[in-house]
């Protein structure tokens, strides 16, 4: 049985995302840029290509592992707050608790539109190099507890590329007449997370030692995303950013 979530995400508020981004220009503006290179990756060309759900299985069994294990890195962030960080525990349980049925939403609509036979058969599917290293950034900085790497890593980059990501295949689904709550929640889930972190992070110099270790650590997280989901679809690219979001050169290379 599938928890209800309709009340955990508050509604977006332009006027405090336009002045947390004022604010935090530093590191919003790389993240913004880097973001943006991704929607121009093959992926999204594959993705408005695809004519039948079925087609898009290549994605949602790996998207499935994505989204089961995200809630469970972020309990492990919660499970490991130090007493001096207990302030952040209820932002980590929310988080979580948003989080911690969406696997089982895609799974529903999977065994639907037979993309699995049955439930069952997920157990088949092992997750790539390139997943695997996406998670596993997660995992990281959970177990390390550095606060500021995993709002600029986690809320502040991975989750708008997720957001992109599911505003792009929302309407797609919708499009070929299968449109579903988890592609839709996730358009105003993972914009509200992106929002959400932006709060608790020290302002910092974009040139200072402790502002370019934040913006490297937000761009390695762009990086292994956009590496990931175009191995989903069988392309092995290559994408590397400057400190301000832009491609490095010969970057974004098949």
């Amino acid at each position: 049985m599938n928890i209800e979530n309709s009340n955990v995400y508050e509604e977006i508020n332009q006027e405090k995302l336009d002045t947390l981004q004022k604010k935090h220009e530093w590191i919003v503006e790389p993240i913004y840029n880097a973001s943006r290179n991704i929607l121009k990756t093959p992926f999204y060309e594959w993705l408005s290509s695809i004519e039948s759900p079925v087609a898009f299985k290549n994605v949602a069994v790996p998207l499935y592992y994505h989204s089961a294990t995200f809630p469970k890195v972020i309990g492990l962030m919660l499970g490991l707050t130090p007493l001096s960080e207990n302030f952040m525990m209820p932002f980590y349980a929310k988080h979580a608790y948003g989080e911690a049925d969406h696997h089982e939403m895609l799974m529903d609509w999977m065994l639907e539109h037979n993309l699995l036979n049955k439930k069952e058969d997920i157990d088949s599917f092992y997750p790539n190099t390139e997943t695997n290293a996406c998670v596993n950034y997660a995992y990281q900085m959970a177990v390390e507890q550095y606060r500021d790497k995993w709002l600029v890593g986690l809320n502040s980059d991975i989750e708008r590329c997720s957001n992109d990501f599911f505003k792009a295949i929302s309407p797609k689904m919708h499009s070929l007449g299968v449109g579903d709550d988890y592609f839709d929640v996730h358009v105003e889930a993972d914009e509200h997370h992106s929002i959400m972190g932006l709060e608790y992070i020290e302002c910092q110099s974009a040139n200072s030692i402790r502002g370019k270790a934040l913006i490297t650590k937000a761009l390695e997280g762009i990086e292994l995303w956009g590496k990931m989901i175009n191995s989903w679809v069988g392309v092995d690219l290559n994408c590397k950013f400057n400190l301000n979001g832009t491609p490095l050169n010969n970057s974004f290379k098949r």
